[in-house]
């Protein structure tokens, strides 16, 4: 008899871990996320998104935009100035550029400064084209700090979706399983 209740023990314990994982895992499969970085004080750079990657007519959903600024002393963090374009067909009313300054964030003179926004601006489908972007660090001398980055939401591929379903297909036999229903029982 002990061996049952045992053996029933690890199975609700079993259970529960299927559902947790199957439940947990929708968050992962709502959107990807793809990452841009700033260019660093004083470079600039351009790059392609070339017609062969995998992010070509992926949808964005929303963005991120993450900048961390340290000022130097000498510096005034007003004429800070950031720009990044993005490889986004936006669609009306969107765009698929960035400029940030310094002083229309309200910074002023040296330390640390944080800007954070989330927002529906960039809208749009990824495309096959040029991009780049310049931190050109005139009239200001300071660094981006770690963490600096705009990251797109996407909507996720097809797969993700189907292997939720399988998953909740799973756990709904499992379920029968479990409870020691026959249609669902395990025989060696």
């Amino acid at each position: 008899m002990k061996n049952l209740r045992l053996g029933k023990t690890l199975r609700e314990l079993l259970c529960a871990s299927c559902v947790v994982y199957v439940l947990g895992f929708p968050a992962t499969t709502i959107a990807d996320t793809v990452t841009f970085d700033f260019s660093p004080v004083g470079n600039s750079f351009l790059a392609f998104l070339p017609p062969d990657s995998p992010l070509i007519g992926r949808e964005v959903i929303s963005a991120r935009i993450y900048l961390n600024v340290e000022s130097f002393a000498s510096s005034d963090a007003a004429n800070f100035f950031t720009d990044i374009s993005f490889p986004i067909d936006p669609f009306p009313g969107h765009e698929n550029a960035l400029a940030i300054f310094g002083g229309d964030l309200g910074w002023s003179g040296s330390g640390v400064f944080h800007f954070f926004e989330e927002t529906t601006l960039f809208n749009g489908i990824f495309v096959s084209t040029r991009y780049g972007g310049e931190t050109p660090g005139e009239n200001f001398d300071g660094k981006l700090l770690e963490g600096s980055r705009i990251e797109f939401h996407i909507v996720p591929e097809s797969g993700g979706v189907f292997l939720l379903a399988i998953g909740g297909v799973a756990v709904i036999g499992l379920r029968g399983w479990f409870r020691g229903d026959e249609r669902g029982q395990f025989k060696s």
